[in-house]
């Protein structure tokens, strides 16, 4: 059946890959250590006519479609592995080719934190550019997965990092945490030593697995719910705390529950809006997508050719848009699914039906959204009877 999409729906998230190359090789790394090879294709940074080119299609295209406000994050690899010199640079061609245009850009990047310095840190404040961090929690977990190119732990210098990310002035530039579910570690000791950071974000991501490489203690069964067990402790903790930290799954959740829009791609059928450009130009719908199978996120696109009318015009691009129209017949009949949206894409992978599943997490994002519902339900019962008692 063919579906027709009725709306155009322009980018507003445009992440922007500086970096093809890496200064640490984590061991789930979605780029480097999956089954897709087509980073060595890329060159280590991006080039002065790369960067001013997208800078010029994405300007076209948000004044064409009257966006106002645009996202701009810098990911890699690392982005900072260029210092800050190549950043500036970055950042100049960028506030020069939308001067005068009245669109406000909200600058952002992504980084393992090891490379940053307070020159870094003086720009940022500067130019008023945010940093997210990547960390799984404590040492002792961080340790297992985040290692460098010799198979060295790396969060005693991240900790130092951190020291100084989270310091006067340096505070105000810190957008919180990225962090990566391991089950086999303790939760709530993670997001004590996260909060300990008084960050004002947390993004606990499960990890980039589908039904081909199954997740990591969902190998022999795949109802079971290890994922929505660990995350319900965490939102326990979070959520009974009244904690002022942002935890974005959580957030997105409670947010759908009472009809709003939701924080993160993963979770909820909301349009997404976000497209990926390489370090030579090239464009893709869904980075984490090199997670599925060798080129699956070729769009064969790129900004020297292409403006970004015609990448979103395509049905890769589109497909995300369809809401449940996009989503397998079991998701569709799910009573959850206007909650769940289905499931990240790259989880709904499996090599004999393509997406058309659900997400390997399903059992456990169903468990967790119940829970939440049931928590947020009892809540707002809590405080309708204190109100009639008063």
């Amino acid at each position: 059946m063919t579906v027709k999409i009725q709306k155009f729906v322009p980018f507003n998230i445009f992440l922007w890959k500086i970096s093809s190359r890496c200064n640490l090789n984590c061991k789930y790394c979605y780029v480097y250590n999956s089954v897709d090879s087509l980073w060595r294709e890329q060159p280590r940074f991006m080039s002065e006519p790369v960067v001013r080119q997208t800078a010029r299609r994405m300007r076209e295209h948000c004044e064409a479609h009257n966006v106002p406000n645009v996202s701009l994050n810098f990911h890699g690899g690392e982005p900072l592995l260029g210092g800050v010199k190549y950043l500036k640079e970055i950042v100049a061609i960028i506030d020069e080719t939308f001067a005068g245009s009245g669109i406000q850009l909200d600058l952002g990047l992504q980084s393992n934190g090891l490379l940053f310095t307070p020159e870094i840190g003086d720009f940022f404040l500067e130019r008023d550019l945010s940093i997210g961090i990547s960390l799984d929690g404590p040492p002792e977990v961080n340790d297992i997965n985040r290692v460098d190119h010799r198979g060295q732990p790396t969060s005693a210098k991240l900790e130092e990092k951190l020291a100084l990310l989270t310091s006067a002035p340096y505070e105000l530039i810190f957008g919180g945490f990225l962090s990566v579910i391991n089950t086999t570690v303790d939760p709530i000791a993670v997001i004590e030593y996260l909060l300990s950071f008084n960050t004002a974000n947390i993004d606990f991501l499960l990890p980039l697995n589908n039904h081909d490489r199954r997740p990591p203690a969902k190998e022999i069964d795949a109802d079971a719910t290890p994922y929505a067990d660990w995350l319900i402790q965490i939102f326990d903790y979070w959520f009974y705390r009244h904690t002022n930290t942002r935890i974005r799954i959580f957030d997105s959740i409670i947010r759908l529950l009472c009809g709003h829009s939701s924080l993160v791609e993963a979770i909820g059928l909301d349009p997404v809006a976000l497209i990926v450009i390489e370090t030579n130009g090239s464009l893709e719908a869904v980075d984490t997508l090199k997670t599925t199978f060798e080129g699956a996120t070729k769009l064969e696109y790129n900004v020297g050719e292409h403006d970004f009318d015609t990448v979103a015009k395509d049905m890769a691009v589109r497909s995300r848009q369809l809401g449940a129209d996009a989503l397998c017949q079991k998701c569709k009949e799910c009573p959850v699914v206007d909650i769940c949206g289905g499931g990240y894409l790259p989880h709904r992978y499996s090599s004999e039906r393509g997406f058309d599943n659900p997400s390997v997490y399903c059992a456990d994002i169903a468990k967790l959204i119940r829970h939440i519902h049931a928590a947020v339900a009892g809540e707002l019962n809590k405080q309708v009877l204190e109100t009639v008692t008063v």
